[in-house]
């Protein structure tokens, strides 16, 4: 297996529903091919660098999966087709990766984050400022200086 980013822009005036459900068919296809799904970030509604198709704005999702070629090229297929998504680009980030391994890491750096969410008010979650050291006082000499030869 690869391991794949795919980012897609779906059309901003779809409903919030319409949307979930562009994701949810696109991360089907995904695991429907073999591939697993690593990470889903979305990034919601962004304004456009320019103009594509008429819209200014587009709704972003980044998808981070292990898959085989195959399994990307129907991806990629799909994409081309639906009428809802403006634009998409597929990279290559990895060839020939562990999918257990990469789940462990993710999971791995997940669970810190989680750690400092769970942390209530008031029970280490308040850090002390370390104390300024004073600064030497500023004298009305500058330093000696050599001339340069």
């Amino acid at each position: 297996m690869h391991r794949y980013e795919t980012i897609f822009v779906v059309n901003p005036d779809l409903s919030d529903d319409e949307t979930q459900n562009v994701i949810n068919k696109f991360t089907g296809i995904i695991s429907s091919t073999g591939g697993v799904q690593l990470k889903l970030d979305d990034w919601g509604r962004r304004r456009l660098a320019y103009k594509v198709d008429k819209f200014s704005q587009g709704y972003y999702v980044l998808v981070d999966f292990a898959g085989s070629p195959a399994g990307l090229m129907e991806l990629e297929r799909n994409l081309k087709i639906d009428d809802r998504i403006i634009r998409f680009l597929s990279v290559k980030t990895g060839i020939n990766v562990n999918v257990e391994a990469l789940q462990r890491e993710l999971a791995a750096k997940a669970k810190p984050v989680e750690e400092v969410a769970a942390v209530p008010e008031g029970e280490g979650g308040e850090v002390e400022a370390a104390p300024i050291p004073e600064a030497a006082p500023a004298s009305d000499q500058e330093p000696d200086r050599t001339p340069e030869e």
